[in-house]
């Protein structure tokens, strides 16, 4: 097993904070090691923890979104507000080892509290747990750990599918047992593999009916279909349209989602929790209760995307080519506001809820992704029985009002994933994942309006403190 040094207290001190209000029983703050890891009760308590750093200004609730919206012609900078002056250089791509993404050490201490649980669970059968009981909290460190690889691997790495040279093969270290040692990067190939592995592994051991007992919202942990979709979306990364075809439908075909309404459409980005029966599979639940989000929410998705009287800054909005995208009728096209002749998006307009700051829920997995990724599988080669690319175009096109259905060519499916999933996080390692140069419209910055495919940029940079802690870390070429 693969073994790292991290650079924290990996005990219960770190393992117990972030879960308040997550948990309906909150645990408690303090407890040792050994005392934590002891029982059942002690580590199904520490597996709540695993979530806390998702909320995080580095991660889903900030940098880790915006960065690649703005890298890739979905999003800018305002002209119509003057803002904080933050996310003034991501369009430009001027990337250093001391300037960029952030989500390294957040994902690896995560990877860290995942480990723990996983190594620390299969002496409780019997003692006092059941079997089940066990593999359903291992299948959730599962999971978070897989997702915690696939986000560094695509931010820090090329593509699955390019390996031109040596250096685009490097993946990220693997650390399966979080104890001292300086690893090397695995192989891409590698980190994927293992990615796979723990989310099958995960699947088979979950329990079908299986929601984490006494969270607030039921989405913002993982279930057996939050496995299967994140599955679908590793295979569509690694061109293996087949597998990806089938776990979409696995999702699609479970009773439990549907695709919002127009009229529903809106209040599921602003609900409280995920709403039942929805579309969102898997979201990080915001609270301002997490120590990931600070206290004055000024660094999060509501004050950076927004503007209003209520403190927001408005710093980053959407391009117009974007925004002209969306035909008329268009549910999503209404979830753009104006303001001079910029058009903020309002998918985080925070919580019903009359509070300054804001807070959200992200999600991370939503029904509509699926048929998005069946449809570009299927127009690889995938094959379903009774479903063709037209048909799930057509599906989303026509819940969310659109006048026209994108075509079902790879064009088109890029372009619906770039209407649906706008301000998700996508766009960049879409393009990356496609082999696709980019050269963007809406855009009067200093540098790189056009990235060619491929480049060295489609990998950013290991933080400079990362490479200096542990030499066996190589750099990515070109920073």
């Amino acid at each position: 097993m693969k073994k790292i040094f991290i650079g924290m207290a990996i005990l219960s001190a770190g393992l117990f904070t972030s879960c308040s209000d997550f948990l309906t029983e909150e645990p408690k703050q303090e407890q040792s090691n050994e005392l934590t890891f002891a029982t059942f009760d002690g580590v199904n308590k520490a597996a709540a923890a695993m979530y806390g750093m998702f909320q995080s200004d580095a991660w889903y609730d900030g940098e880790f979104t915006l960065m690649s919206e703005l890298r890739c012609g979905n999003a800018k900078n305002p002209t119509s507000v003057p803002g904080s002056g933050r996310y003034r250089s991501d369009t430009q791509w001027i990337y250093s080892d001391r300037s960029t993404s952030p989500l390294w050490s957040y994902a690896y201490y995560t990877i860290a509290r995942a480990n723990n649980v996983i190594n620390n669970l299969d002496d409780k059968v019997g003692v006092d747990a059941t079997q089940q009981q066990v593999n359903n909290v291992k299948a959730e460190a599962l999971f978070i750990r897989a997702l915690c690889y696939f986000d560094l691997v695509i931010t820090y790495c090329q593509p699955y599918n390019y390996n031109a040279t040596e250096d685009d093969k490097m993946g990220v270290p693997l650390v399966l047992v979080t104890e001292n040692g300086k690893p090397a990067r695995d192989s891409k190939e590698n980190v994927y593999n293992q990615i796979v592995a723990d989310l099958l592994q995960a699947e088979s051991i979950m329990a079908d009916d299986y929601v984490r007992a006494g969270v607030t919202d039921k989405a913002a942990t993982p279930t057996k279909p939050a496995i299967q979709a994140l599955l679908s979306r590793v295979y569509l990364y690694m061109n293996k349209w087949q597998e990806a075809a089938d776990y979409a439908t696995k999702v699609i075909n479970n009773k439990k989602y549907e695709l919002a309404p127009a009229d529903a459409y809106a209040a599921m980005f602003s609900a409280a929790t995920a709403p039942e029966g929805g579309e969102i599979i898997f979201e990080v639940y915001g609270s301002d209760k997490n120590e990931y989000w600070d206290n004055s929410g000024w660094a999060h998705l509501p004050y950076i995307t927004t503007t209003d009287d209520k403190g927001s800054h408005g710093d980053v909005c959407a391009t117009k080519d974007l925004y002209d995208l969306y035909s008329e009728g268009d549910i999503r096209k209404s979830m753009y506001k104006q303001h001079g002749n910029d058009y903020f998006p309002t998918k985080y307009s925070g919580k019903p809820k009359d509070s300054d700051p804001k807070y959200t829920n992200v999600p991370i997995l939503r029904l509509s992704e699926m048929y998005l990724n069946r449809a570009e599988a299927i127009i690889n080669g995938a094959s379903i029985q009774g479903v063709t690319a037209e048909s799930d175009l057509r599906k989303i096109a026509t819940v969310r009002g659109a006048s026209q259905t994108a075509a079902a060519t790879k064009q088109g499916v890029f372009d619906e994933r770039r209407r649906e999933l706008a301000f998700e996080g996508h766009i960049a390692a879409d393009y990356a994942r496609c082999n696709k140069s980019m050269t963007r419209k809406d855009f009067d910055d200093s540098k790189n309006k056009d990235v060619a495919f491929p480049s060295y940029m489609w990998a950013l940079p290991i933080p400079n403190r990362e490479c200096t802690a542990n030499p066996n870390v190589a750099q990515n070429p070109g920073y």
